[in-house]
């Protein structure tokens, strides 16, 4: 199936939903704000308190109500709409504890990224900023960046970094569309152990790695409308890439039936 087929499909299954599922993508967000503003405003901006309990809620947490939209997609794409916004059961058995350990492995590969892509940089911005840079994302490069640039003879190594930066940028999406598939794995094959989830993952994405590169990058059109829209139109953007990556998903996997049953 051509990428755009999925798209299209995408946009014929969230038609009548595509609000439903932009409410539950800001909640997403509302809820991780909060509890993110409230931890600052208790322990205060930086302290050691503050990003422990900011590391347990981005790991036991805050991903649960992204998992909901996840789920969410895939009734809809079998076309059922009965307890479309169920989140409850994400938090129970058989789901939460392997949930959490899909999670850990998504940040597992997004610290490996940047680390991978951040290492050649050692002697510009040092090895602790290197460590820092990867467990805190990108965004914490922006402000040190800055300053940076504000010297001449450093022009070509900030150009050359933030060329990089692009580059990662750019694949970093690959992950989280990953990420959801092994999530729908889990949802599709709820008893199935993690190890059984990442064999599985392999055997349907063999050959088609670079078709979910390709459809993720296909999305970059509207990531800017997102930017240009304050992020407001990312409540409507994500559930459109979570719908495309779920067809996608079903597609493929559709073609490994055997194998997968």
């Amino acid at each position: 199936m051509q990428l755009k087929t999925y798209r299209t499909q995408a946009r014929l299954l969230l038609k009548g939903h595509w609000q439903q599922l932009a409410t539950m993508v800001a909640w997403w967000l509302l809820i991780t704000m909060l509890l993110d503003a409230g931890l600052e405003g208790l322990f205060g901006a930086n302290t050691f308190w503050y990003q422990m309990g900011d590391t347990f809620a981005s790991y036991f947490f805050y991903f649960v109500f992204l998992n909901a939209v996840f789920l969410a997609t895939l009734k809809l794409s079998y076309h059922k709409t009965k307890g479309i916004n169920a989140i409850t059961p994400l938090f129970k058995k058989p789901f939460y504890t392997d949930l959490v350990i899909l999670n850990l492995i998504q940040q597992v590969l997004n610290w490996g990224l940047l680390l991978i892509g951040l290492i050649p940089f050692y002697q510009l911005i040092g090895w602790q900023r290197v460590l820092n840079f990867s467990y805190n994302g990108l965004t914490s490069a922006a402000p040190y960046l800055m300053k940076l640039s504000q010297q001449p003879a450093n022009y070509f190594l900030v150009l050359t970094f933030l060329l990089v930066l692009l580059v990662i940028t750019l694949i970093q999406p690959i992950i989280l569309a990953y990420y959801q598939i092994l999530v729908l794995l889990k949802f599709e094959f709820p008893q199935a152990s993690i190890k059984m989830i990442l064999s599985l993952s392999t055997v349907i994405l063999k050959g088609h790695w670079l078709r979910l590169l390709g459809l993720v990058l296909s999305f970059i059109g509207w990531e800017i409308v997102v930017y240009l829209t304050a992020g407001i139109g990312f409540l409507w953007f994500y559930p459109y890439l979570i719908m495309s990556v779920t067809l996608f998903y079903q597609d493929i996997k559709k073609d490994r039936i055997q194998v997968i049953q």
